[in-house]
C-alpha cells in the first residue's frame, strides 16, 4: 500500500513491505542471470532506486539476494502454476507426447530450484554461521513456502494422474506408480553426479516409460 498524505506534486510514499516487494520483483531476473555476482549498482538499476534506497530496504546485498533466492522458490513452488501447466497438455495427443511435455515443464521448474538452492547455498558459505535471510518477515516466507511445497505436490500429484487418465486402463502399474517413475525421471536430470553424459531428452525418456527398454519378442519376429 501507498500513504496518501503525500504533498500535491509529489508522488506518494511507498509502504516499506510494498517497496521491499517491488525492488524484489524488480531484480529477480538479473539474479537468476548473475547469480550472488551481481552488483550492488546493477540491482539498483534494474530496480529503478538509487543503491542507498536497497540498503535501507534490506540492510546489505546479501539479504535482498537471499530475500530474492527466497522468493524464486516460491515461484518455482507455486501449486497453481503447477496445476494450470499439467491441465493445459491436451488429453488427445499420444501418452509419450504429454509424458514428454510434462518431463519438459517439471526440468524447467526443477531447474529453478536447482538455481535459487545454490544462490542461497554460497550466501550461506560467504556468511559463514550467520543466516543471510534470518530476517523475521523472510523466516516467516520460509515456513509460507514450505507449506506451498506441500500444496504443490498434491496439484503435481492431480495433475498427472490427469495427464494419465486416457491410458490408465492401459497401464501396466497402478497410476500412483506411473506417477512416481515420472518425477523419478525429472528429478534424475538434476542428481546426476558425473555430468560427463548430457541427460537424455524428455522425448527419449518418455518413449522408454511409454513403451520400456527391452524390444518385445514379438517386434523383433516382425
Amino acid at each position: 500500500m501507498v500513504t496518501q498524505d503525500a504533498p500535491a506534486g509529489r508522488a506518494a510514499r511507498m509502504d516499506p513491505a510494498d517497496r521491499r516487494a517491488a525492488i524484489i520483483d524488480a531484480v529477480l531476473p538479473i539474479v537468476a542471470e548473475r547469480g550472488v555476482d551481481v552488483t550492488s549498482r546493477e540491482l539498483a538499476t534494474a530496480a529503478c532506486v538509487a543503491e542507498g534506497t536497497i540498503f535501507r530496504a534490506f540492510g546489505d546485498k546479501s539479504s535482498l539476494l537471499g530475500a530474492v533466492a527466497v522468493e524464486g522458490l516460491h515461484r518455482a513452488s507455486g501449486p497453481e502454476e503447477t496445476r494450470a501447466e499439467l491441465a493445459g497438455i491436451d488429453p488427445d495427443r499420444p501418452l509419450a507426447s504429454r509424458l514428454a511435455e510434462v518431463i519438459e515443464l517439471g526440468r524447467r521448474r526443477m531447474g529453478e530450484v536447482v538455481r535459487w538452492m545454490g544462490v542461497l547455498r554460497v550466501l550461506h558459505h560467504r556468511a559463514g554461521s550467520r543466516d543471510v535471510v534470518a530476517d523475521e518477515r523472510v523466516r516467516d516466507f520460509r515456513a509460507q513456502l514450505a507449506e506451498q511445497r506441500a500444496e504443490q505436490r498434491a496439484a503435481t500429484l492431480e495433475g498427472l494422474t490427469a495427464v494419465l487418465a486416457p491410458d490408465a486402463h492401459c497401464l501396466r502399474v497402478p497410476v500412483e506408480v506411473a506417477v512416481a517413475l515420472v518425477e523419478a525421471s525429472i528429478a534424475g536430470t538434476h542428481a546426476r553426479v558425473d555430468h560427463l553424459m548430457p541427460a537424455p531428452s524428455a522425448e527419449v525418456i518418455a518413449d522408454a516409460l511409454v513403451h520400456g527398454i527391452v524390444t518385445s519378442p514379438e517386434s523383433s519376429e516382425a
